[in-house]
């Protein structure tokens, strides 16, 4: 019982893991055809292209795990209280119920997001091989 709980575990980390590879490499593939990679013949540009090509997905995969941890840490709960009582007082025709600011931060706590370390050590990999690229295009290409 507990080595198919185990594996049952390993199995749904490595699709998380898989699918966060996936749609980085992904955006990695559109940045290499939108700057033409194919089409470049100097060594130069195309270890450019590659170096921005990692980094930007590694970069958007590290900032949005922040977002995550700063949501969860309660710092956007006044702008999302604010927007909410602000929808209700002008469409007053909606049902509404007015929630205390209090009760409105214990209901946010309870949908934490958990488990999205994932994200940020995928996002990690692609900045280090992007920073990796870099400062062997700095190297060659002074």
């Amino acid at each position: 019982m507990n080595n198919e709980k185990k594996e049952i575990n390993i199995k749904s980390i490595l699709i998380r893991y898989g699918v966060c590879a996936v749609i980085a490499t992904a955006l990695l593939f559109l940045i290499l055809v939108t700057n033409g990679y194919w089409g470049l013949t100097e060594p130069q540009e195309r270890l450019r292209v590659l170096c921005d090509a990692f980094s930007l997905p590694g970069l958007l995969l590290v900032l949005s795990s922040g977002l995550i941890l700063a949501a969860n840490a309660g710092t956007f709960n006044g702008l999302l209280y604010g927007l909410k009582v602000g929808i209700e007082i002008v469409l007053p025709f909606l049902p509404h119920k007015y929630v205390k600011y209090r009760d409105f931060v214990e209901k946010r706590k309870e949908k934490r997001i958990k488990g999205y370390g994932f994200i940020c050590y995928t996002g990690l990999v692609f900045l280090a091989v992007g920073i990796v690229l870099l400062i062997i295009f700095h190297v060659q290409y002074p």
